[in-house]
């Protein structure tokens, strides 16, 4: 039979305990006062349980803390400092390897993500690290991606109904030497636009291009018909208005 426990007394007075369980906003700490309040009253711990109906273990533990420690002891305990994966030095390293591209690092990509991060720690630093703590490495060095904005493309059935209607009202409309066409440009260059990618918070990343006049691009210019559904283009070498008339005589 376990030992019946009794309150260390030294610590503070009943009318204490009292007062300060009276004036406690923390529900855990009116509890564990309550607790020691039912002690200093000659119940026991299993009869305590009973009344705040809480394991005896709890109860006991509580009591235990109490004993030892004073009011400090009835407090949440302090979580440890948790334990860093990566040295002071090597969280250095990291921060500076993320300046640059994974190329400079070994990895055949553009762009640093948490899953290559895991990869480079785990062949530089054989340590093996979670996505999660990757992720919590580019925020702890300060580093922010910024995504691009999504938009639906999702129409409502309203516009789509109006759309539908004015397009079927120009085809009866119009006359055997009218053509109804959809237009658009699009230009393609030989270097690709930038993405978002992992830097310093406030800091404009900076992607290094050929000399001028190197640069090459063409514009595509399209065409549909709504009617018979044929796609007509022409590439040109630039988006002028010469340009765009010649594809219209091209078109029609």
């Amino acid at each position: 039979m376990r030992k019946r426990l009794t309150v260390n007394t030294k610590h503070a007075s009943y009318e204490t305990i009292k007062a300060l369980y009276t004036s406690e906003k923390n529900s855990k700490i009116k509890t564990r006062l309550l607790t020691i309040l039912h002690l200093f009253e000659g119940k026991s711990s299993v009869e305590i349980s009973l009344l705040l109906k809480q394991s005896d273990a709890t109860i006991r533990t509580t009591i235990h803390r109490y004993n030892k420690f004073g009011l400090e002891g009835l407090k949440d305990l302090e979580p440890p400092p948790k334990k860093t994966i990566l040295t002071s030095d090597e969280l250095a390293i990291v921060d500076n390897i993320l300046k640059e591209s994974p190329y400079n690092s070994g990895l055949n990509y553009n762009n640093w993500t948490g899953e290559l991060l895991v990869n480079w720690v785990s062949l530089n630093f054989n340590k093996k690290i979670s996505l999660g703590t990757a992720y919590n490495i580019f925020s702890r060095l300060n580093y922010s991606k910024t995504r691009a904005k999504r938009l639906s493309n999702k129409i409502d059935k309203e516009t789509l109904t109006n759309f539908r209607e004015e397009l079927s009202n120009l085809i009866i409309s119009k006359d055997e030497n009218t053509v109804i066409l959809y237009e658009d440009e699009a230009i393609v260059t030989s270097e690709p636009s930038a993405t978002a990618v992992w830097t310093k918070v406030g800091v404009q990343p900076i992607v290094k291009t050929l000399p001028g006049g190197t640069r090459k691009r063409a514009v595509v210019f399209g065409a549909t018909n709504p009617e018979t559904g044929d796609l007509i283009y022409q590439i040109s070498d630039k988006g002028n208005s010469d340009n765009f008339k010649s594809f219209l005589k091209y078109g029609l």
